[in-house]
């Protein structure tokens, strides 16, 4: 639990025994936030007192991978939902913690970064009138997390706090709240939906390798470039978007602002094969001003897409209104190698031209795709003029069909860090792996 250095103090006057015992209710709370808080989990809790005197935890959890709230989002819907739960006489009392500033002084802000950890803050509210904030200051010293205890107590008053015991085998959080994302249909048909934790890192992994961009030096090369973009002249204005864009070959990098303060920067694998493409779902990242999407629908009246729409944010009005669009799909490997078959003469055997493809599991929600395909072209190409980045554009077939040549036939980018064998690439030649599928209204 770490070291409590209980400060010693004269017992606060006028009504802090009513506080302790207010607080008090909630000690198994306290020493449970204070567990979480030592294997690593800094999400704010609360519970709540019933009327007939029954406490219960109150807590938000994920209901889906693409949305969640921070924590201070988390805190502000407990306070909102917990106060309103007491104004109408349904509780008798509420207590949230949750980590913040605080240092024995009126600043009990939220901590959002690691150096800003300093206590953990109790809001309280009763139906006495008792309501305000207190807090638990804590410090840091190699291992071990060390508490002061709460000031507004004596020190036997800490010592009754920490003692209490957590039961063994009890669920502490009676009442779950799953967050999940709304879903709204417009007027065009189309489901609208919110993502507020999705990014680009794999996909800029993609670019780079997976190497080279966490470890190594591709987010500096990125964020140079990133730089650059924004002193050049914008290849579109509209509205308050402004869009930066440069490329050398088959990929360009777009720079997405808004009201002139840049928002994303985005990897284009440039194409000019496209599809019919019937538009269902259209799942929009908040968290970066409603700039970027992933797409759900349907390809050619056929099979099921997700991609990841590269011009969302200068096209979200023409997304929003029309279903049925021509769109440019291309792909960005994560994975490569050579496909053999399963090398098991029991299981079923596929034809010469075998080609197929299916949502990753892990990774759906990122428009990422499983597949055997077939090559049908290949070529070398660069990312930047002094070739420190390189790779291939690789057309692969995803699907046979003998009545049109290219049914579903895409251009693919890969580095040759995320491949698994020597890039000697020949026409023909089976191909398996993983890739994200990104496209763009065809213009």
């Amino acid at each position: 639990m770490g070291i409590f250095n209980f400060l010693k103090g004269k017992k606060e006057p006028d009504g802090a025994y009513t506080l302790f015992n207010l607080v008090n209710r909630y000690s198994e709370y306290i020493n449970l936030f204070i567990g979480m808080q030592q294997q690593g989990n800094y999400a704010p809790i609360s519970a709540y007192q019933e009327q007939n005197g029954e406490l219960t935890g109150y807590l938000f959890v994920n209901g889906e991978e693409t949305y969640t709230l921070s924590a201070g989002e988390a805190v502000e819907r407990m306070k909102s939902d917990l106060t309103a739960k007491l104004n109408n006489g349904e509780i008798i009392s509420y207590t949230i913690l949750y980590h913040s500033q605080f240092q024995n002084d009126d600043n009990h802000q939220l901590a959002t970064a690691d150096e800003e950890l300093k206590a953990i803050s109790i809001v309280y509210g009763s139906a006495q009138n008792l309501n305000g904030t207190i807090g638990l200051p804590y410090r840091f010293e190699e291992e071990n997390v060390l508490y002061e205890g709460f000031r507004v107590f004596t020190q036997e008053e800490n010592n009754i706090l920490f003692s209490a015991k957590l039961k063994d085998g009890k669920d502490y959080f009676q009442e779950r709240v799953e967050i999940k994302s709304e879903i709204i249909q417009n007027e065009a048909g189309l489901n609208i939906k919110k993502t507020n934790v999705a990014d680009l890192s794999n996909t800029w992994c993609g670019i780079f390798g997976f190497g080279r961009y966490r470890d190594d030096d591709g987010h500096t090369l990125l964020r140079e470039h990133f730089a650059w973009l924004l002193t050049q002249a914008p290849v579109l204005v509209k509205d308050n978007i402004k869009i930066f864009a440069a490329g050398v070959d088959a990929i360009r990098f777009k720079v997405v602002c808004v009201d002139d303060q840049p928002v994303t920067i985005i990897p284009v694998v440039v194409t000019g094969k496209y599809i019919d493409v019937e538009n269902k779902e259209i799942n929009e990242w908040e968290h970066v001003q409603n700039t970027e999407a992933i797409i759900t629908g349907g390809g050619r009246d056929t099979f099921g897409i997700k991609y990841f729409a590269t011009d969302y944010a200068e096209n979200r009005q023409q997304y929003h209104s029309i279903k049925k669009l021509d769109i440019r799909l291309s792909g960005i490997i994560y994975v490569l190698d050579r496909y053999t078959g399963s090398g098991n003469e029991t299981e079923v055997q596929f034809s010469e031209d075998f080609s197929a493809y299916m949502p990753n599991k892990e990774m759906e929600s990122s428009a990422c795709f499983d597949f055997v395909g077939i090559l049908e072209d290949f070529r070398e190409t660069t990312v930047f003029d002094d070739r420190s980045v390189t790779g291939y554009i690789l057309t692969i077939r995803l699907i046979n069909n003998p009545d049109v040549k290219d049914f579903f036939t895409i251009d693919m980018y890969v580095t040759a860090e995320n491949m698994r064998f020597t890039p000697v690439f020949e026409k023909g030649m089976h191909l398996t792996g993983m890739f994200q599928l990104q496209g763009r209204i065809n213009t």
